[in-house]
């Protein structure tokens, strides 16, 4: 399988000239230049990136459509945080070594959704020191602070 995908490759840039020629300026698709960039740009990947593409579309195609739009809307807010704040946040993820992150990954993936919405709600209401420490016994990933929190009523600060 590893080398069908270059072969595939050089396959595709070979035609691409005839295909580009065969089609007038009217007819070629909108952004046409985008696929040459896209695939230039895999030609370029070590294998090891190509097997970790692969992974991925191997799991977004597994995905349910409600997963789907879960990633979506997680990947707008990510989006639309500010720079330094999704840096922070990327950089904390990346320090978690790849094999424990899968494994809080399918541990909370294999909670049905009340396992899940029970959960959201326990943490909700520890402090923040036991929900590191819940975190860490649990094998989940920590959520991202949003700098200070305010304090609820009848809750010791941790000041």
């Amino acid at each position: 399988m590893k080398t069908h995908i270059p072969l595939i490759c050089l396959a595709l840039i070979g035609a691409l000239p005839l295909v580009a020629n065969s089609q007038s300026p009217d007819k070629r698709p909108a952004g046409g230049g985008q696929e040459t960039r896209m695939l230039h740009h895999l030609l370029q990947m070590e294998p090891a990136e190509l097997a970790q593409l692969r992974q991925t579309i191997e799991r977004i195609e597994n995905m349910t459509p409600e997963e789907k739009e879960r990633m979506r809307k997680r990947i707008g807010r990510l989006q639309s945080m500010p720079p330094e704040q999704a840096a922070a946040m990327r950089e904390r993820y990346q320090a978690i070594p790849p094999a424990n992150r899968e494994a809080m990954r399918q541990r909370w993936m294999n909670m049905s959704p009340e396992e899940r919405q029970e959960w959201r709600q326990k943490l909700r209401e520890m402090t923040p020191e036991a929900r590191a420490e819940a975190f860490k016994e649990n094998d989940f990933l920590p959520p991202q602070r949003r700098g200070p929190q305010p304090r609820e009523k009848g809750r010791p600060s941790s000041e």
